[in-house]
């Protein structure tokens, strides 16, 4: 089954122009941006569509034949075009990209530094304490770590939060992903949830999949009924 995600950060300034945006780095294309006429209303909400496009450079050995030479060539990194939408909310302050955190990262880091475009935004922040107090059971936790040669370490089980180490990551602001399972209009999911902004549904969209965007929607009620944002 295909795993549903979505990346969501804070906004205080989201200013674009009117036509669409070419996103470059030194007079290279990156990508682009360009509000459509479509907007779509959750919970009383507006949101603003966007479409966007981003190449990003992705490390790995690939083998790509070459017409021109006649023979394959090894690479070990290409660029990958990634299609995607941006949905903002002014009221909220709020923006939602259907697409990977390191990709939104980079996209917006990118759009931020485009001429004539006014953007800045932050993480939302995740309480992973009164987070795993609204789970029905917490299932995995991903955090740093201080042991000699491990950067991080991830704990995966029935219910994690039984194990101190898990547990005082935690308390100690080190956690960097959480999985659970969350009761969202009377149907349990396992989501996950990260510090980079992503939001990911391990369970199929079944009670969404008439909606507009499901993922948008079903993200929207998981953050509300997590108490991370109040659309209601």
């Amino acid at each position: 089954m295909p795993i549903s995600s979505i990346s969501v950060k804070s906004v205080s300034q989201f200013d674009l122009p009117s036509d669409k945006t070419e996103i470059k780095n030194a007079n290279v294309p990156l990508g682009s941006i360009e509000k459509t006429d479509k907007s779509l209303t959750i919970d009383g909400i507006v949101f603003s569509v966007y479409t966007c496009e981003y190449s990003k450079d992705i490390s790995d050995d690939i083998s790509v034949f070459v017409n021109d030479l006649d023979e394959y060539k090894e690479f070990s990194s290409y660029k990958k075009k990634f299609k995607f939408n941006l949905f903002y909310s002014d009221k909220k302050r709020i923006c939602f990209l259907d697409t990977t955190a390191p990709v939104t990262k980079s996209f917006l880091k990118s759009l931020s530094k485009t001429e004539d475009v006014v953007l800045d935004y932050t993480n939302i922040h995740l309480d992973f304490n009164d987070i795993c107090d609204k789970f029905n059971t917490t299932r995995g936790i991903r955090f740093s770590s201080d042991d000699q040669g491990v950067d991080k370490k991830a704990f995966n089980g029935s219910d994690v939060t039984e194990n101190n180490e898990a547990t005082d990551a935690i308390s100690n602001d080190n956690a960097t992903q959480i999985i659970g399972e969350l009761d969202v209009n009377s149907k349990t999911y396992t989501i996950m949830l990260t510090t980079a902004g992503s939001i990911v549904s391990y369970t199929k969209l079944f009670d969404y999949e008439k909606k507009e965007n499901p993922m948008l929607e079903f993200s929207i009620d998981a953050l509300n009924v997590l108490g991370i944002i109040n659309f209601k």
